[in-house]
């Protein structure tokens, strides 16, 4: 029996079934809390992201009976760990595909969950990129995150029980990572964690690029993630606090909807996330070092 509310992601266990059709999308049982361990020298190396590219432009399930389509991601422990992620994110809660040996891949967030039988279009590219890009995390850590964004499937009200926790607003991704092309994202920071990064060290909010940065890109030299500062300067936001963005900085809100779309693409699937205060420090070990 489905709860009317959300409840926390490790309080149901994923069941198998073979959805390739397209998958309605209802109100989430689940809160969209997810574990950012996605190491960026996994998600950056050229050739998953060519490989993640390519599987963009076809159906998830291709030879049906919710068997993945061939993708050397397969090939892989750091491949299978970036389609584990893309699967997460792009498919729902009670959706399963398997590898050719039987391997499942279980959904979660459900930002796409008609991919299974079709291509993905540009708008389910934009929401499935974003998620991953708030999952990856170069500490190492896996730490929780809270989604919130326009999306049907983040649609849990904030002040539920698992919502409570995560009070710390973090930051902001968007971008589409299945374009050919050197920068896949974007990342803003939400301006009151200026206030959270103070109250650990004076310099912190002086490393914000730095620290936003090594959390998405680690040390890798071919990392696709472009820093455009603060939110607030990026992005207008309706009365819910989702957000859309431009992927040039300091616009403002008066400028970008004017300049945004002459100067560059703006983007309303925008996935934000919050996090639990003791989870700060091992999301931004840099913080005050750097």
């Amino acid at each position: 029996m489905l709860t009317a509310g959300c409840i926390g992601s490790s309080d149901v266990e994923p069941f198998e079934t073979a959805e390739t059709a397209e998958a309605p999308l209802g109100r989430r049982t689940v809160a969209p809390i997810g574990a950012n361990g996605l190491a960026p020298a996994h998600f950056w190396a050229a050739e998953n992201r060519a490989a993640f590219r390519a599987l963009g432009g076809a159906a998830l399930a291709g030879g049906g009976g919710g068997v993945l389509a061939a993708t050397p991601l397969l090939g892989t422990e750091g491949g299978r760990s970036v389609l584990d992620y893309t699967v997460r994110c792009a498919l729902a809660e009670g959706q399963v595909v398997h590898a050719p040996n039987g391997d499942p891949y279980y959904g979660s967030f459900g930002f796409a969950p008609a991919w299974t039988g079709r291509a993905l279009n540009l708008s389910e590219q934009r929401w499935v990129s974003a998620c991953i890009f708030q999952h990856l995390n170069g500490s190492g850590a896996h730490v929780d995150i809270l989604l919130r964004g326009d999306h049907p499937a983040l649609a849990c009200s904030p002040d539920e029980a698992p919502f409570l926790d995560f009070f710390v607003r973090d930051a902001t991704m968007f971008g589409n990572a299945f374009l050919p092309g050197p920068i896949a994202g974007f990342a803003c920071i939400d301006p009151d964690l200026t206030g959270e990064l103070s109250r650990i060290s004076l310099s912190c909010p002086l490393d914000l690029n730095l620290l936003e940065l090594d959390r998405l890109c680690g040390h890798v030299p071919t990392c696709g993630i472009a820093f455009v500062g603060l939110c607030n300067l990026a992005c207008t936001q309706d009365t819910a606090g989702n957000k859309t963005c431009n992927t040039l900085p300091l616009l403002g809100p008066l400028l970008g909807p004017l300049l945004g779309p002459i100067l560059g693409p703006s983007y309303a699937e925008t996935i934000r996330t919050q996090l639990r205060d003791a989870d700060f420090l091992p999301l931004y070990p840099g913080c005050g070092l750097l």
